[in-house]
């Protein structure tokens, strides 16, 4: 799963989910208990109020503004019917969340004590390469 926030209400987060294809829901709406829970995005964020919708990459602004004419075939195709994958523009300056609500909490914690396990190794490593090297250069030929 790749998510983009796409809109708030309070303390509401909703989620668009790039990669769903369309027998899938393609929104998450992470809740104040942080519980994760999958929507159909267009029309939850219909029924949403005080919906703040992004609109700050060209991703959000295509999101959110159908257009029309060529363009508005294009948007259906991306956003309704999936047959159209995302253009790399679009993607490139996103914040992808591959985790969210409890799930993200937990894959960060597991970050963490991964992290600060690679630190000790490595300043262990450091200790023990400067006493091999002391220990190397006090013994004389």
């Amino acid at each position: 799963m790749k998510a983009v926030l796409a809109a708030t209400s309070g303390k509401k987060k909703l989620y668009y989910v790039i990669d769903a294809d369309s027998s899938e829901s393609d929104g998450i709406v992470v809740n104040e208990e942080n519980k994760a829970v999958t929507v159909s995005f267009f029309s939850f964020a219909m029924k949403m109020k005080n919906l703040k919708r992004f609109s700050r990459t060209p991703f959000h602004k295509f999101l959110w503004e159908m257009p029309n004419g060529e363009m508005k075939q294009i948007w259906i195709d991306t956003f309704i019917t999936k047959n159209r994958p995302l253009n790399r523009r679009f993607t490139e300056n996103l914040v992808i969340h591959t985790q969210l609500g409890e799930k993200a909490n937990k894959q960060k914690k597991t970050e963490i004590k991964i992290k600060s396990f690679l630190d000790k190794a490595t300043s262990n490593n450091k200790y023990n390469k400067i006493l091999s090297t002391i220990d190397t250069e006090s013994k004389e030929p």
